[in-house]
């Protein structure tokens, strides 16, 4: 393997890579995590070129000091970077944590540089602290898609163990001239850190842009207050769950359910403390409900749900508990004492024959009826074959 071949090739791709990132980030000026990842590879770049510089000039500053900076620097932007896709900004700690690091960097640097390799094996070791950090903050994210993250964590994972091995490599050779830099072991360590910078480079716009996709999708399918389908959603998947267990032979339910004098709240307290109150009762439908149920708002104060797979007497037993649920629930809406009930409707429909239009319309008949019976319960229509 010729080494210094192996040099240009990692500074050409990192080039390459600040270039892409910096040109996505002309196109995405409000997401400036791109323009910390593309200065982290240039950052890199300048470190490879003072590094490199130590087989030709004898300036310790320059080509010990100065490059280990540049070369720690790299990676503390990528993950500076991610914290600021993540959260939006950085928050004042974190830049007190950050400065508060590198100090504690420095220090032990500035003494070791004049040492050969001494300054190499302590930022090899701080690298990997730092991907180590990563790995743990994209873990903490939970975004979706999960793909982007699991595969980012993976190469930061590699590159944190390439960095620990480099720091095993390189603590005989401390106080020796060079020798560090033309070791077999180090150079495959070195062409690893090739292929696993450009793979990450990559990835992180491949992380912004299907996290970014994610954000949109959802915008377009939940509704914005309650975090549950909108109305379209809710009846296209409904249409499709009534398909499958039309095919099955299940019986399927559908529930309406609508706040009780929800009006008479917006009147007294206003319409930011209902929709409120409407956000803290999508949520315990949400809990109250399982995970197979189907559950969307329809507009205004109206859920509507659809239970594959229930019979009439499951769906009756959980929408009772539905009720006393939130009736007994201590509901105090910014330091207002708020009385909220449901009224529920249901319909049933074994093998899921009738369409989705009928059977909302007898769940809302049948809620009508809950209404009328003096609200906070739940009313079943007839069961249809």
């Amino acid at each position: 393997m010729h080494l210094p071949t192996l040099l240009l090739l990692t500074l050409l791709v990192n080039v390459m890579i600040g270039c892409y990132l910096a040109m996505v980030y002309l196109l995405r000026r409000h997401d400036q995590s791109f323009l910390l990842w593309s200065v982290a590879c240039f950052v890199f770049v300048a470190g490879g070129c003072a590094a490199g510089a130590r087989h030709y000039i004898d300036q310790p500053l320059i080509t010990y000091l100065l490059a280990d900076i540049l070369l720690l620097l790299s990676p503390a932007l990528v993950v500076t970077g991610l914290v600021l896709f993540l959260r939006g900004q950085l928050s004042a700690r974190s830049k007190q944590q950050v400065a508060l690091l590198l100090t504690l960097y420095l220090l032990p640097l500035s003494m070791l540089y004049q040492v050969n390799n001494a300054s190499t094996a302590l930022t090899s070791f701080s690298i990997a602290v730092i991907f180590i950090y990563a790995i743990v903050l994209l873990k903490k994210a939970r975004l979706i898609p999960v793909f982007p993250i699991y595969v980012l964590q993976l190469f930061f994972a590699v590159h944190a163990l390439l960095m620990l091995f480099q720091v095993v490599l390189v603590i005989p050779l401390i106080g020796e001239d060079y020798r560090a830099f033309s070791s077999p072991g180090l150079q495959w360590v070195l062409l690893g850190h090739v292929l696993l910078t450009t793979s990450t480079g990559l990835m992180l716009p491949l992380l912004s842009f299907s996290h970014t996709e994610n954000q949109l999708l959802r915008l377009t399918e939940l509704d914005d207050l309650t975090q549950l389908l909108n109305r379209r959603e809710f009846l296209k998947r409904a249409e499709q769950a009534l398909l499958q267990n039309r095919r099955l032979q299940y019986s399927v339910v559908v529930l309406m359910i609508d706040l009780d004098h929800f009006k008479q709240i917006n009147d007294r307290w206003g319409h930011a403390i209902g929709d409120l109150a409407l956000k803290k009762v999508a949520d315990l439908l949400k809990v109250g409900l399982r995970t197979s149920d189907l559950i969307g708002r329809l507009g205004g104060e109206e859920f509507a749900v659809l239970m594959p797979h229930t019979s009439a007497e499951q769906a009756s037993a959980i929408g009772q508990r539905l009720c006393e649920r939130i009736a007994h629930h201590a509901w105090e809406i910014e330091a207002r004492p708020v009385k909220l009930t449901v009224s529920v409707g249901g319909t049933s429909c074994v093998g899921a024959l009738r369409d989705l239009k009928e059977l909302l319309a007898d769940a809302d008949q049948a809620l009508y009826q809950a209404k009328a019976q003096g609200r906070n319960r739940i009313v079943f229509g007839s069961e249809h074959i």
